[in-house]
């Protein structure tokens, strides 16, 4: 076994300060973030931080989302599979839960603050 080198130290340092360093491109929502929702009837707008429930007439029956605690989510559907109520709650501006078979498209929009991820991906 090799000793450890100062070459070794110092790009563990680095690496360490770039984990650290890129948490604080994370930050938090500036602004008033809103729920839209659009549906076959036209488009919603719900504030994110008033606890409310809706109902939306689609194609195949209906769709409900609920908001609570500055969260959205699908609580019921009458689509099959069911996609939408999976996808769990949201939250940050640009995440968004789609029915496709009652044509319900569910989309937090704001502002985050500069420095903060514009994208996100699963």
């Amino acid at each position: 076994m090799t000793p450890i080198r100062v070459g070794d130290i110092i790009i563990f340092l680095l690496a360490v300060a770039l984990i650290i360093g890129s948490f604080s491109f994370y930050s938090t929502i500036s602004g008033k973030p809103e729920v839209r929702v659009k549906s076959g009837a036209g488009e919603s707008i719900y504030d994110l931080s008033v606890d409310t429930q809706a109902t939306f007439k689609g194609p195949v029956g209906e769709t409900t989302i609920e908001i609570r605690g500055g969260q959205v989510h699908v609580s019921e559907s009458d689509c099959r599979n069911k996609v939408c109520i999976s996808a769990g709650w949201i939250s940050s501006p640009g995440e968004w839960i789609i029915c496709l078979p009652n044509n319900v498209f569910v989309r937090i929009e704001g502002s985050l603050e500069e420095g903060s991820p514009d994208d996100t991906s699963f």
